[in-house]
């Protein structure tokens, strides 16, 4: 009896720490952030960027987290997707206050993830009307489209590329056709900032900006020394999990995110919003 109760006394000390644990990976968000060398037209500009919120109660209700948001003084807010969950639960309702109240700190910009993509798919009701809400709180919501707006006295476009579900493989890479992005019109890059939701095809990317916001691999979900993150939401080993990657004149910064949604675990991966800077490339 006396072995008994100390396991079970010490499982209980192990599944209160793990939640607690927990709580603190998606309850207590970092703070990372980057400069990033962009063309003239694109600089001087403070960019916070937030993405796969996935309803996360811990930050929705929060309101330290939005006066965190507030102190940063951002430009403009990029959201890049998957804010809510895919199922159009009523978990999605929290959100619209959480979104409420970034409109209040600056220009909101939401591009489309594979969540949101779902949703309209499967329920294009619950998607519409959750569109039309955000629309109506004043948020830009660029759908293959783009946004102009005037910043730091600067004409600056916001392209939301919007890729369908097949686009977002697994097991290994496949690269991105000309077909998943035909619809989306750049007329000047150079003073384009992509949201792109999926980061896997950034070489496909750098040809359409020279700068891209992106997030969907959750920080590698379990991350390691050395290794970084290593499993990505459609369980692969993903290239692009967090951080600031370079290649040729183009730069994509990823999100961690700040929440999860199938697998609800993070393990030395905290959520995070990024500040991104952007300086002249010299």
């Amino acid at each position: 009896m006396k072995n008994s109760s100390l396991f079970l006394l010490a499982t209980a000390g192990v599944a209160l720490g793990a939640t607690v644990y927990q709580l603190i990976e998606h309850g207590v968000p970092v703070k990372r952030e980057y400069d990033a060398e962009v063309p003239e037209k694109l600089s001087g500009l403070r960019i916070l960027l937030l993405s796969d919120l996935h309803c996360n109660p811990l930050i929705c209700s929060n309101e330290t987290i939005v006066k965190r948001l507030k102190e940063e003084r951002p430009d403009v807010i990029l959201l890049a997707g998957d804010m809510i969950s895919k199922y159009g639960k009523k978990a999605n309702d929290r959100v619209h206050g959480f979104l409420k109240r970034l409109t209040k700190i600056a220009p909101v910009i939401y591009g489309m993830g594979n969540h949101e993509e779902v949703l309209r798919t499967k329920f294009p009701e619950k998607f519409n009307l959750y569109r039309k809400q955000i629309e109506e709180m004043g948020i830009f919501f660029p759908d293959n489209e783009t946004v102009r707006l005037v910043l730091q006295g600067k004409n600056i476009n916001f392209a939301g590329l919007t890729l369908k579900h097949e686009y977002y493989y697994k097991w290994k890479r496949k690269a991105l056709p000309e077909e998943a992005y035909k619809d989306l019109v750049i007329e000047d890059s150079e003073s384009t900032i992509l949201l792109a939701h999926f980061p896997d095809h950034f070489p496909e990317y750098k040809t359409l900006s020279p700068l891209i916001v992106s997030g969907h691999n959750h920080g590698g979900i379990i991350r390691l020394p050395v290794l970084g993150g290593f499993i990505s939401p459609q369980l692969y080993i993903p290239t692009f999990t967090r951080g600031c990657y370079t290649d040729e004149n183009s730069t994509m910064v990823v999100s961690a995110g700040l929440g999860s949604h199938s697998l609800p675990a993070r393990l030395f991966n905290r959520v995070e919003y990024c500040v991104i800077n952007t300086k002249t490339r010299k």
